[in-house]
């Protein structure tokens, strides 16, 4: 596998280990140095890996021993003070951690000290979030929106499954065969199993997104790019869509810039390429397919672009071909369903952002209704255009201006055309076939494509216009900006899910989850302080 010579695209020390018979490290070693090299290189990728994903599932289980009535709002208020407590206290231990490690390790130990902070770092920035959840849905056994909306269909397809059968070939299957592995695994009911999966869901949005950016990006900038882009796409009531998207888009990054370099790859290695890009892909195609809907021209696009006709046209081929190969043949039990017209989708329902000025894709709100009055989308500063849409129309400009040939701004750039101008499309055309088609979803593509490059902006010139001077303040203290900063959004989010009997708010989700019986006709401890009445026994 071949590095792209711009600086934030290589790094000696990637996430995922080189292929054998790239030129870039084509260098001969003698046997006896050649295994522990090999150990090295799987063992820092695994710690970083073990770093984010466990301190993300850990975190909400320092969570659980947090004791308050969630529908009392001084008890929310206190469990989200407790979950901020636990969370400044693991911060605070990770930034003397690394100052530590500045001032006492050299300079190597140093940089692999750095690694495992920003990867500790990714998991705290949505285990705050899934730990807030934990709070939110204490002694409860359901999920959030108790098996309903898309989850009956998961649901349904989890119980179909275990007969061996598929319910819904057009509804992505994988989300429910975690669910029914799950249940099975913990001796659950399957509506009782979501609820798990809606909190570890949460809780890995920001390893899946720094653990990604990692195949492409060093530490920082997976970090700073990669986890702060993807903290609006938080969605703790049903987190498989959009972890599928903040894994998928720099997956295809990767792949893109692999494409590129295919001249560097001997046949076995871009058919290894092939069948792990493709089977990659096929497996996040089948846990949320909407996103490559909505990418594919841009993928198409890129690829024309950057593919190398002149000088390697048969190894990219053979790369793509491959990869293409593997896809189908992990997608297909989905994408059939998909392709055949009487299993497709229709999708008529006319929602709140259905009735928003199509150019607004500032903020996402599901298919929930909205109480935000009578102007909407907010007036802006700027002919109506506020200063978030601002700053991101400034940070793609940035990025064109530093990174129009780069593969990473190539590759996000034409999967966010290709968003908008479906859309559009599919927008104007709901008038005559009173269909809306799903479009209000490409609202989080574009606004996480439009972060991202905004991010990669920022990265390239600061790559172009500096010099590199030596490092005098300790990483650990850069940190607690952005822990202050991961902090406080993920406050927000998780308080956005309080519990609330009003249908229109987020919190509603929590709430029916406390007040709706058990089973066993018990009600959940909190819920029958508050209204749940026990069915009658006889």
């Amino acid at each position: 596998m071949v590095v792209e010579a711009a600086a934030g695209e290589q790094d000696a020390r990637q996430l995922i280990p080189r292929q054998a018979g790239a030129q870039a490290e084509a260098q001969p070693t003698t046997v006896p140095q050649a295994q522990p090299r090999a150990r090295r290189r799987w063992l820092w990728p695994a710690l970083e890996i073990l770093t984010a994903v466990g301190t993300a599932v850990l975190f909400p289980v320092l969570c659980r021993t947090i004791s308050v009535d969630p529908l009392d709002r001084i008890g929310q208020v206190s469990g989200l003070a407790a979950v901020q407590f636990r969370f400044a206290v693991v911060a605070g231990i990770l930034v003397i951690g690394l100052v530590l490690a500045h001032r006492l390790l050299p300079a190597e130990r140093q940089a692999l000290a750095v690694r495992l902070g920003c990867a500790a770092v990714a998991g705290l920035s949505t285990g705050l979030v899934a730990g807030g959840i934990v709070v939110a849905l204490r002694d409860t056994p359901w999920s959030m929106w108790v098996g309903d909306g898309d989850y009956r269909f998961v649901l349904a397809s989890a119980r179909e499954m275990a007969h061996g059968h598929l319910a819904y070939p057009w509804y992505p299957p994988l989300i429910s065969v975690i669910v029914g592995g799950w249940a099975k695994i913990s001796g659950q009911p399957l509506a009782y199993a979501l609820k798990d999966v809606q909190i570890v869901g949460t809780a890995l949005f920001g390893p899946a997104a720094y653990l990604a950016w990692r195949l492409v990006l060093r530490p920082v900038w997976a970090l700073g790019i990669g986890v702060l882009a993807m903290l609006p796409l938080i969605e703790p009531v049903k987190p498989y869509p959009q972890l599928t998207l903040v894994i998928m888009i720099p997956v295809l990054v990767a792949f893109v810039r692999e494409v590129r370099h295919a001249g560097a790859l001997t046949n076995r290695a871009a058919i290894g390429l092939g069948v792990a890009f493709g089977t990659g892909l096929g497996l996040l195609f089948l846990l949320y397919s909407g996103w490559f809907v909505w990418a594919s021209g841009g993928i198409v696009a890129a690829l024309a672009l950057v593919t190398p006709w002149r000088t390697a046209w048969r190894q990219a081929l053979l790369l793509g071909g491959v990869t293409a190969a593997a896809f189908l043949a992990v997608s297909w039990v989905h994408l059939r369903g998909l392709l055949n017209p009487a299993g497709a989708v229709k999708d008529d329902f006319f929602y709140f952002d259905t009735f928003t000025e199509p150019a607004y894709i500032a903020m996402w709100r599901n298919d929930r209704p909205a109480d935000v009055g009578p102007v909407w989308p907010p007036l802006g500063e700027l002919g109506g255009v506020g200063l978030f849409a601002i700053l991101l129309a400034i940070g793609l400009g940035v990025a064109l201006w530093y990174g129009w040939r780069r593969t990473a701004v190539i590759t996000v750039a034409c999967c966010a055309a290709s968003a908008w101008f479906l859309r559009m499309w599919l927008a104007s055309g709901m008038y005559q076939l009173h269909l809306v088609r799903l479009y209000p979803r490409t609202t989080m593509i574009l606004l996480y494509c439009l972060l991202l490059l905004a991010g990669l902006g920022v990265m390239y010139a600061v790559d172009g216009i500096r010099t590199r001077p030596a490092r005098t303040v300790p990483f650990g203290l850069m940190l607690v900006p952005l822990l202050f900063l991961l902090a406080s959004a993920g406050s927000a989010t998780a308080n956005h899910y309080m519990p609330d009997e009003r249908q229109k708010d987020a919190g509603y989700f929590t709430w029916i989850a406390q007040m709706t019986r058990e089973y066993d006709g018990s009600c959940p401890h909190y819920g029958q302080l508050h209204g749940c009445v026990p069915a009658e026994r006889r």
